[in-house]
C-alpha cells in the first residue's frame, strides 16, 4: 500500500471513529480522565492549562495547542481529550489572538 493510501485508510478510520461517536447515544459517552492519557498528552494538557492560567485567559489559539503537543502522532481521540478537559476548565482553542 503506498503512502496516499495509507493517509487514506488512516483518515477514514478516523472519520468512521467520529461517526460512530457521534451517533453513540450521549448518555454512553464518558469524559476522559486526565490520568488514563498517556503521560506526554497530560504534559500537553498541563501546559496548556499553565499558560491559560499564567494569561489570565480563558482562550487559547491553535499555536498554542501545537506548542504544547508531543512531537509524536497525536490521535483524534487524544485531540478530542484535549478539547474536553481544556472545556472543563472552561478553556477553549480558537484562531487568533489570545484573549
Amino acid at each position: 500500500m503506498g503512502k496516499r493510501d495509507e493517509a487514506h485508510a488512516k483518515r477514514q478510520a478516523i472519520i468512521d471513529g467520529m461517526l460512530a461517536d457521534a451517533l453513540r447515544p450521549a448518555y454512553s459517552y464518558r469524559l476522559p480522565s486526565h490520568d488514563a492519557l498517556a503521560a506526554d498528552i497530560r504534559r500537553a494538557i498541563d501546559q496548556l492549562l499553565a499558560k491559560a492560567e499564567a494569561q489570565s485567559s480563558r482562550c487559547l489559539t491553535y499555536e498554542d495547542l501545537e506548542e504544547a503537543l508531543p512531537p509524536r502522532d497525536v490521535s483524534a481521540e487524544d485531540l478530542e481529550a484535549i478539547f474536553w478537559i481544556l472545556a472543563e476548565h472552561g478553556i477553549e482553542v480558537e484562531d487568533g489572538e489570545t484573549g
